[in-house]
């Protein structure tokens, strides 16, 4: 039972990831900003060495703003996501 509350919540944290990266995309779009594919692949390899810091880590974290692995990686699953799409625009 433990392990379905453990999927649920990691896959809540994900959505809510993803969700994060989308919304922040889209208010920067409405105010004319557009990232670069750099800066795009940057966030995405920032986003997946925290997701593997966060996994790797035996030290419980206290703060209550710390933010799951599965967060971190929808966040970079966003931001591949936004690459694929501008990828096919071109």
């Amino acid at each position: 039972m433990q392990d379905r509350t453990d999927l649920a919540t990691a896959q809540q944290d994900y959505d809510l990831g993803y969700a994060t990266i989308m919304h922040l995309v889209l208010a920067a779009r409405r105010q004319g900003w557009q990232p670069t594919d750099r800066q795009l692949v940057r966030e995405i390899m920032q986003r997946e060495r925290a997701a593997e810091v966060r996994q790797r880590s035996s030290l419980p974290i206290l703060d209550p703003q710390s933010r799951s692995a599965a967060w971190y990686r929808g966040q970079a699953d966003a931001l591949r996501a936004l690459l694929r799409q501008r990828r096919e625009s071109y």
